[in-house]
């Protein structure tokens, strides 16, 4: 019987992934998810409207939804077309992520798990750079930003969404020709294809595109291009910024140690990265002021005649004199304690003894 019910145990934990793998996700309707909105994407070949509202605080998500954008005409309309996802960021989704400790433990989680949820939604909204709500953006089917859109309460027709797709018909095309080319021609043809799609994106993005850019580095292993030590660099960066969101600074710096070991990279690659390094340590508050110098000496040493380098030696001469101002500061509190505890020696003495004769007990023996 005990091998019967494991193999029943195994059979039903096979068939669960095997469900899992094969999740049928309804794209007729608005999409409450990005992972799920990629997976119907690439399945149907469409692209991506992601709308970030906040409907009971920003005075138009709700408004722009009654109107128009969850009425069954739209939906109906424009589902035929892209995949609809609607990250919303209401009060009501945090109170549902909380419950009081006589929670029963499904409600404990369900909570756990619209808690997950959010944090997943944040990371979509740092990653597309989002500000305010309502905000809304035309996406790949791989999740890669094309476009920002802009749409206010006049909003209230199908035809009146779609001009504004149409207002960008143009930028939109170009990107989604220049996305084709990284994926046709030569290894070296496509790092190419990628460098210059990179050339065309709003930096603010690049963390989107981090797929891309690792894709480069593998079609380009010996930086053939030239291009590699960029892409390593971008990643780096691309990676801290996870760390940053994590509120992780101990793995930001990792990330740039990393990135400034690889090989192929050159002297004043290594030296951006190492001064990252620095930077980052000291951006989260570290008063570990010779650590982040370490950091910072590091870059300057890997390149002193680069052109960033009179900067990186400005930078040393502040934090020393950081360092020189918390030492003396530290001083000055041992003088200050030194003096304190002498004054409570002189106090404790009889009024007949001398102060020069206070017995060595008397000063702490840490500051004797």
């Amino acid at each position: 019987m005990k091998k019967t019910g494991f193999f029943i145990t195994v059979l039903l934990a096979a068939w669960m992934m095997i469900a899992c793998e094969n999740k049928v996700i309804d794209s007729t309707k608005w999409l409450d998810n990005f992972e799920d909105a990629k997976t119907a994407a690439q399945k149907e070949d469409k692209q991506i409207l992601l709308f970030f509202s906040a409907d009971d605080s920003d005075n138009l998500s709700l408004v722009l939804k009654e109107n128009l954008l969850f009425k069954d005409e739209f939906v109906a309309a424009e589902t035929s077309k892209y995949v609809l996802v609607n990250l919303d960021f209401s009060e009501s989704k945090y109170q549902a992520a909380e419950v009081g400790e006589d929670a029963t433990a499904e409600e404990k989680k369900a909570a756990e798990k619209a808690r997950k949820q959010i944090e997943k939604n944040m990371d979509v909204a740092t990653q597309f750079y989002v500000e305010m709500s309502p905000s809304f953006f035309l996406a790949t089917k791989e999740g890669y930003c094309i476009t920002q859109l802009v749409f206010d309460e006049s909003l209230s027709s199908v035809a009146g969404f779609e001009e504004e797709i149409e207002s960008h018909k143009e930028q939109i095309d170009s990107f989604m020709q220049a996305l084709e080319k990284t994926k046709t021609g030569t290894n070296l043809e496509k790092v190419q294809a990628i460098e210059d799609l990179f050339t065309n994106i709003d930096p603010r993005f690049y963390n989107l595109f981090s797929p891309l850019a690792r894709e480069l580095l593998k079609l380009d292993p010996k930086n053939e291009s030239g291009l590699a030590g960029k892409y390593v660099i971008l990643l780096a960066h691309a990676d801290a910024q996870n760390a940053a969101i994590n509120n992780d600074p101990e793995k930001m710096v990792q990330v740039y140690e990393k990135a400034a070991e690889n090989k192929i990279l050159s002297d004043e690659d290594r030296q951006t990265l190492y001064y990252y390094a620095g930077y980052s340590l000291g951006a989260f508050g570290s008063t570990d002021y010779a650590k982040v110098r370490e950091y910072v000496q590091k870059a300057y040493d890997f390149a002193p005649q680069s052109d960033v380098a009179p900067s990186i030696q400005n930078m040393l001469r502040i934090i020393d004199e950081r360092i020189a101002e918390t030492a003396q500061m530290n001083d000055d509190v041992k003088i200050e304690g030194i003096e304190d505890s002498a004054n409570a020696a002189d106090t404790a003495l009889p009024a007949d003894t001398p102060a020069e004769k206070a017995p060595a007990e008397k000063v702490p023996e840490s500051e004797r």
